[in-house]
């Protein structure tokens, strides 16, 4: 399939997705279904129709604002639906039109819906985690045998149980320092850095700790944290994880080269 056409998919299917995920952000947390009641206005308690649930264009169109009561709704949606959009085609971009990229279509929705949540709440819902994990590994595991490489299903396995042998240390380390959201994160990153490649579930975690510590520094010489400020985990072992995506097998090669 032509490169233009994986990303035109890549972006109507990251808003589609999106869209939906601006409702997960907002019932998983309460523990509300998230198949009913319909979407619908929380101020007027408006049903939502079609029209209103286009992604960005309906919120573009009444200024991001109810349709019949005129209440701001903000500008939560759009960022969900775009920062999923931008990860589907990253996404698109690593991997082109093969089996494997509709897996890691389900890995970028979950960290969206994750990430939100965390920096919002600071909890990683077990709900959106365990499911994630599931969907993941039943689309890995049809890639891998599309692709014939059924080897990878063990290698995805053993990535998850690696990642969870770490992580669990680290928290059993940090004393109450480190939320077990973010120990029960770790199986599902391991999952995919393993698929990949199994050297790579250290390297994603380690550069979610960088990236983690280096925005805590940040923070603290900018005055916006101070040491005991707590900061959630989650989006910086989500931004590892994509990185280690991206860069994680070439680091693995060079360790092993020197």
């Amino acid at each position: 399939m032509d490169t233009t056409l994986v990303l035109i998919a890549c972006i109507v299917m990251g808003l589609v997705v999106g869209s939906f995920l601006t409702v997960v952000v907002d019932r998983v947390p309460r523990g509300a279904s998230i198949v009913a009641p319909p979407s619908a206005c929380s101020s007027c308690g408006h049903r939502l129709t079609a029209p209103d649930l286009v992604p960005i264009g309906s919120w573009l169109v009444l200024r991001g604002r109810c349709r019949h009561c005129g209440t701001s709704i903000g500008v939560e949606p759009l960022v969900i639906e775009l920062a999923n959009a931008a990860i589907f085609v990253l996404f698109g971009l690593e991997f082109g039109a093969s089996a494997v990229l509709p897996a890691f279509w389900i890995l970028g929705a979950a960290l969206v819906a994750l990430v939100w949540i965390d920096l919002r709440e600071f909890r990683l819902p077990r709900e959106i985690t365990y499911t994630a994990f599931v969907l993941g590994f039943i689309a890995l595991s049809i890639a891998a045998l599309v692709d014939g490489e059924p080897e990878r299903i063990w290698k995805a396995l053993a990535g998850a149980g690696l990642a969870l042998a770490i992580m669990g240390l680290i928290y059993l380390g940090a004393r109450g320092q480190m939320g077990d959201g973010d120990v029960r994160l770790a199986p599902l990153l391991g999952l995919y850095l393993g698929y990949l490649h199994l050297g790579t579930v250290p390297v994603g975690l380690f550069l979610g700790f960088l990236i983690g510590a280096v925005v805590g520094l940040v923070a603290m010489a900018t005055g916006s944290a101070g040491r005991k400020t707590a900061l959630p985990f989650g989006p910086f072992l989500a931004a590892g994880t994509v990185l280690a995506v991206f860069v994680g097998p070439e680091i693995v090669d060079l360790i092993w080269q020197t």
